[in-house]
This record gives C-alpha cells, sequence and structure tokens, in this order.
C-alpha cells in the first residue's frame, strides 16, 4: 500500500518536499526550543537586579 504521503505522484517529488519541508521543522523547533532556554536565563538574571531596586 501507497503512503499517504506520495500516492499518486510521480519520481517521487512530493515525497522529496514533505521530507524537506520536516526538516524545516525540526530545525525551527529546535531554534526555538533553544531560543526559550536562553530568555528564561535572561529573565532570571534580571529577576535579581530588579529585587536591589526596590525601595
Amino acid at each position: 500500500m501507497p503512503s499517504t504521503l506520495t500516492i499518486g505522484v510521480k519520481d517521487g517529488k512530493q515525497s522529496k518536499k514533505i521530507e524537506i519541508n520536516l526538516l524545516k521543522r525540526k530545525f525551527c523547533e529546535i531554534l526555538f526550543c533553544r531560543n526559550d532556554g536562553f530568555l528564561d536565563l535572561i529573565a532570571q538574571t534580571f529577576e535579581p537586579a530588579q529585587s536591589l531596586q526596590e525601595p
């Protein structure tokens, strides 16, 4: 039974396009996960600095 991603497609062009899109999606997920952790680190750094400024 053919895959639903490649059904009725000649030369496997559609499956190659889908594979590239999946790679782009995974790359973006990894990038955003790292950025999220980086932003948390920045927020933790500013938290003590703000508490020092309180009267």
